[in-house]
């Protein structure tokens, strides 16, 4: 995707945040940390089914984020990638009844 049809992109050029490979994925660590937590506080801490919060949501979409400018920092185009691991996952599916790695 060019650089000014991708919005994530763009916003980390505008605002000269380039971080390097390293950063970005201790990002993505950290907000996938912050999406388990809220999991845990919307089950009670396994005590109930986990219900979806707004700080759930919002976590979900940071980690998102956090994921699209990994890919963006080494000039992936995210969205190329997701079509790819889906692609992936069908014929997976297809060939072995479950889209697992192991047979």
């Amino acid at each position: 995707m060019p650089v000014l049809e991708d919005p994530v992109r763009l916003f980390l050029m505008k605002n000269n945040m380039h971080c390097g490979l390293a950063h970005r994925l201790l990002d993505v660590s950290s907000e996938l940390g912050e999406v388990s937590k809220e999991v845990l506080k919307a089950s009670v801490y396994g005590q109930t089914e986990a219900r979806l919060t707004a700080e759930l949501r919002e976590e979900l979409g940071d980690l998102l984020f956090a994921v699209h400018a990994l890919a963006s920092e080494v000039d992936l185009d995210p969205n190329h990638l997701l079509q790819e691991a889906l692609a992936k996952y069908i014929a997976r599916l297809s060939v072995k009844g479950h889209i697992g790695s192991t047979p």
